[in-house]
This record gives structure tokens, C-alpha cells and sequence, in this order.
């Protein structure tokens, strides 16, 4: 499909400053006034309230516009009975599913914030220690779940005090007819989330009402095709993360959309994935890349699945993670063999900003690609003193959050002399020196390092590099070297635990495709000295993957010390791939 027809031209103004920073203005404009997200919902109920809004359990659980509103109504009385003060959180320990989204829409009925937790951190110690800290930033005054189990009644009881209840219960049923909202205003707290942690520890993040509709009104703008007709969308992400809970959640209420859920990606629910995919024939495809090369990997060998995705896809948007150039060339390949191929674009966004920063105009040529920023907003690109050719992202526009909620309070965003948002993020321009005519992500500060000599590595960069490098092997890769005179890094395989001679033939590639990389990058912030199988892929549970499936540099080292020891020790030869039973 041309990608004209879907989205907008791009509207953007380039502004230089004395400081050397490039400031990109998108000149479209928002509506004035927003509506309110309940006004959208409203409208949407009135315009075919029977028509199918949210499903999930692979189809067997769904709920109507209409139906939502009533249950949404009872559950919002409930809460008030419970809560009977306004702007109280209601923290969420679940997943995605129609009596969430009850939920959440009971919360902005009834003026409550809602925090989504996830319910994966009940199951590891370094999970219940994540949890404990997430607890008391939010300080809920009501903790909901699925059950509630004794095993998340017996995690919470020494870390919260609040209150646990049925959210099943909760949520079940239409109770009276019809519930008296409170007035709401742009600036009212609706939701609060935490930022992954990839760079840290988490930290609390308001949502506004105005950032949830300033986020909305400007995809539409973006993307005019959401309002020609109501997107369809199969979602994987998780509610506990502002991509799935808030950016896909509000999107399809917004737009009339009918939004079907359904759990993480998975190895081992392809079959269950598959079907669900042939069943709804999404419109619109929302994914991070571990998602979206899961999905390839069915499409690869079903034939069936693959003509009912395609069937009726207008476009195909990824972020969250840098996508490896296999993956990147798998979905090219994918998209181009269809007869009306839909657009394929990127995006890039933050917690603090409502999730959305940028979105992409035209159809994405390499991965990296993040768009233009979105109407009603501006982007500072700030030089590195050492990093060339690269710039901080700062943003400035309604998206972005007023603060950070921690363990002692209210805490400011880092905002510079004027007013943008330090997201911490790096750009580089893909046409020379044009950031006007498009940008491509380029790493964060906080994962670049310096070595020794007060070198920069740009880790995010170098990381593309390497997995391009030594593709298809390799599913990711730490790389180490703070503080030391050269770079070593722990190869994840794509293939855990492979046979002896598979290991050997691995080994003997990956040294290959190393040199052939120090040879191409031979200076001391690119070249990889020393490299490493790791045994195990990342652990999720130990925090050593975010929930965009991005590695977690720091963690990913620090949990393998005695590996990193082993890759700066003294060895007798010059071997590159270093064996974990080598003799020291």
C-alpha cells in the first residue's frame, strides 16, 4: 500500500542555535481542545456499542463497546465505595485482558490513578525486591489481581500493607445503570508508570489525561489513516509498560478499534499465536523485534497464517528495541513478497513522554529509522563533546510528563534551560548532516562507557555492528571495557547449549566474523579483543531483560563477573574467541 495514503507529509522546521544544538519543530497542529479519552470512548459507544472493543484468552473472552461502558460504570462505583478519595492509586497486578481494561477505565471514570505491575515479578526474589520498591513509589491505596493467589497474597504481605481484592470480581458484572463521573481535567494524574530501569533503577512517571490525549490526537494527525476506518489490532505487549498499556490500549479506544490481546511473545504458543493471528486478521501490526522475528519465524513455514496476516495489514510499526540487521532483512524480505504490502515504519518514545516522541513518515529503509517528531512538539538535538556525529535527543511538547513520583515524593524531569526533556538517548542524522530530512537511534548515554585513555564507546552502535557482524549466530551481546585499555564482549548464541561439534563450528565462525569486524572497525572504542560464549542466555528474572526485550547491559556484566575476569586475564596466545574451561 503507498505509504502516502497512510500517513501524513512531513511538516518540519529546522531551527540552529548558537550552541550548535538543531532544534526540529513539527509545524501540524494538534485539535484545540483535546478531548478527553472518556469523550472518545463516549463517543465511540454511541456510534456502534455493540460492536466488538477489547477480547482476549484466544477470542473466548470478549466485550462490546456498550458492555465495557457498564462494567466500567459498576466497577468505578465499587472503587469509590472503596477508595473514596480521588487521585488514589489502584495498582494493577496483572496482564492484559478485558477485565483490565474494565479497570482501567473505571479508574478514569471514578478520577483514580491506575499503576499496571507486572505479574511476572512475583515468580523470582529479584523480582519481589523490584516489586517492594515499585510498591513504595505508588503506595497504592488498592492492590487488584488475578485471583488473588496465595502466592501473591504471601509476596505482598511483608512488602505492602494495601489492601488485596479480586480484580475478576471486581470487574464482573453491569451493577447500576449508570455512574456520575467526576469533573476531570487535561492535567489530572490518570495513570503512573515506571520507566524499564535498562539504565537504572525505575522511577515513577505521572500520566496526565492531557498527555494520554495530546499522545492520541497527534498519531492521528501523523497517521491519518487510523480515522478512515477503526484499526484492528492483536497486541502482545504487556499492560505494565507504556507500549501495550497505554500507547496500543488508548490508540483502539480513541480510534473505535477492536483490540485483541493476547500473552507475550512465547516459543512455546507459536501454534496458539498462529491461530489467533488467522482468526483476526489485524489491520494494524504493533511489535518490538523479539516479537516481530518470533512472528517470522511462523510465517517462514505456514503458509495459511502468513496470507491471513497479510490479508488486509496496512502497516507494520516496531519499536522499543534495536532490531538486528537478520531480523531487519527477514521482515523486508516478508513485506516485499506480499501483492499489497503494508508500510513499514519505525518509532521511538519514553515513558516520560506518554510513550510516543517520534513516528516514522515514510517507509523505513534501515533499522535504526525513528521518524520525525510528533505535531505539537520539538526536538533539541544536543551535540556530544566526544561523540561525533551523534546528538542527545531532548523533547519538549503536551507529552511530556510533570515529574517523576518516587519513595519520598515528587521528584523534577530533567529538563535543560529551555524546557526539553533530557531523554538520555542518542541520534545521528540518516542523510549527512540534514537530522531535518530523518534520524536513526544511536545508542544511550547511560550504556556508553569510556575506556581507559577517556575513549568514548557508543555501546548501542557497537552492538549493531557485532550482531550485523556475526549474524545469524548470535542473539545479542555484552560488551565490556570501563575503565581497561580494550573492548571484550560475552556472545549470546541463538542457539542455547548446542552439541559439541555445533559449538566448535559456532566458535570457529564467530572468530571469524570478529576479525573480519576488527579489520573493518580496528579502532580501541570498536575493536573486540576477547569474546566469550556465555552459557545461558539473559535471564529475565535476574533484571538482565527489560520489557522491550532489551538487553540490560550493565546487569547482563554484572551478573557475569568471573566471565568478564576471564576475558581481561593474562593468556598465553592471541586467540580472540576465549573457551570458559581454558587454563589460566
Amino acid at each position: 500500500m503507498d505509504a502516502q495514503r497512510l500517513l501524513a507529509v512531513p511538516n518540519i522546521e529546522r531551527t540552529d542555535r548558537a550552541d550548535g544544538s538543531i532544534v526540529l519543530r513539527n509545524r501540524d497542529a494538534l485539535p484545540d481542545p483535546l478531548p478527553d479519552i472518556l469523550d472518545r470512548f463516549d463517543f465511540w459507544v454511541a456510534e456502534d456499542g455493540g460492536a466488538t472493543m477489547v477480547s482476549d484468552d484466544d477470542g473466548a473472552n470478549i466485550a462490546s463497546r456498550r458492555a465495557l461502558d457498564r462494567r466500567s460504570d459498576a466497577a468505578a462505583a465499587r472503587l469509590n465505595d472503596l477508595v473514596p478519595r480521588a487521585a488514589s492509586t489502584i495498582a494493577a497486578i496483572a496482564g492484559a485482558s478485558v477485565e483490565h481494561a474494565v479497570l482501567k477505565l473505571a479508574c478514569h471514570k471514578a478520577g483514580l490513578v491506575h499503576a499496571a505491575l507486572s505479574p511476572a515479578l512475583i515468580g523470582s526474589e529479584f523480582g519481589r525486591n523490584r516489586l517492594a520498591g515499585l510498591l513504595a513509589i505508588a503506595k497504592p491505596a488498592l492492590i487488584l489481581a488475578d485471583g488473588p493467589s496465595n502466592e501473591i497474597a504471601n509476596a505482598l504481605a511483608p512488602i505492602t500493607n494495601a489492601p488485596l481484592h479480586d480484580m475478576g470480581a471486581l470487574t464482573a458484572g453491569n451493577g447500576a445503570a449508570s455512574f456520575v463521573r467526576p469533573q476531570h481535567a487535561p492535567g489530572d494524574a490518570a495513570a503512573l508508570y515506571f520507566t524499564s530501569g535498562s539504565t537504572g533503577v525505575p522511577k515513577g512517571v505521572t500520566i496526565t489525561r492531557g498527555m494520554i490525549a495530546s499522545n492520541q490526537a497527534a498519531y492521528c494527525v501523523h497517521w491519518p489513516f487510523l480515522t478512515c476506518r477503526p484499526p484492528v489490532l492483536l497486541d502482545w505487549l504487556p499492560w505494565h509498560h507504556v507500549f501495550g498499556g497505554l500507547d496500543n490500549f488508548y490508540k483502539m479506544i480513541w480510534n473505535g478499534g477492536e483490540y485483541h490481546v493476547d500473552l507475550p511473545p512465547d516459543p512455546t504458543r507459536v501454534d496458539a499465536m498462529a491461530a489467533r493471528l488467522r482468526a483476526v486478521r489485524p489491520t494494524l501490526h504493533i511489535n518490538v523485534p523479539f516479537g516481530i522475528a518470533l512472528l517470522l519465524d511462523r510465517l517462514d513455514t505456514d503458509a495459511e497464517t502468513r496470507d491471513a496476516f497479510f490479508s488486509r495489514l496496512e502497516l507494520i510499526m516496531f519499536a522499543g528495541a534495536g532490531m538486528d540487521s537478520a531480523t531487519w532483512a527477514r521482515l523486508r524480505r516478508a513485506v516485499a513478497a506480499v501483492p499489497n504490502p503494508p508500510t513499514l515504519v519505525s518509532g521511538y518514545g519514553m515513558t516520560e513522554a506518554a510513550s510516543t516522541i517520534c513516528l516514522g513518515l515514510e517507509a523505513a529503509r534501515e533499522t535504526g529509522e525513528i521518524g520525525f517528531p510528533l505535531p505539537g512538539h520539538a526536538l533539541r538535538l544536543k551535540p556530544i563533546e566526544d561523540a561525533e556525529a551523534s546528538w542527545e535527543i531532548r523533547v519538549r511538547g503536551p507529552n511530556v510528563a510533570p515529574h517523576y513520583v518516587t519513595d519520598k515524593g515528587i521528584a523534577p524531569l530533567p529538563l535543560d534551560s529551555a524546557g526539553f526533556l533530557k531523554t538520555g538517548d542518542l541520534a545521528a542524522a540518516i542523510h549527512d548532516t540534514a537530522p531535518e530530512r530523518g534520524i536513526a537511534f544511536d545508542g544511550r548515554l547511560a550504556e556508553d562507557f569510556k575506556l581507559a585513555t577517556g575513549t568514548r564507546v557508543k555501546t548501542g552502535a557497537l552492538r549493531h555492528a557485532l550482531l550485523e557482524a556475526c549474524a545469524p549466530d548470535l542473539a545479542d551481546v555484552a560488551i565490556a571495557g570501563e575503565g581497561r585499555n580494550h573492548l571484550a564482549a560475552i556472545l549470546f548464541p541463538r542457539r542455547e547449549s548446542p552439541a559439541p561439534d555445533e559449538r566448535a563450528a559456532l566458535t570457529s565462525r564467530l572468530e571469524q566474523a570478529l576479525t573480519r569486524h576488527n579489520a573493518r572497525f580496528a579502532g580501541s572504542s570498536t575493536a573486540i579483543r576477547r569474546a566469550i560464549l556465555a552459557p545461558d542466555p539473559p535471564d529475565r528474572d535476574a533484571g538482565e531483560i527489560n520489557d522491550k526485550g532489551h538487553l540490560v547491559q550493565r546487569r547482563a556484566l554484572a551478573n557475569r563477573e568471573p566471565l568478564v575476569a576471564r576475558l581481561y586475564a593474562d593468556m598465553p596466545h592471541d586467540r580472540i574467541i576465549v573457551s570458559q574451561e581454558e587454563p589460566l
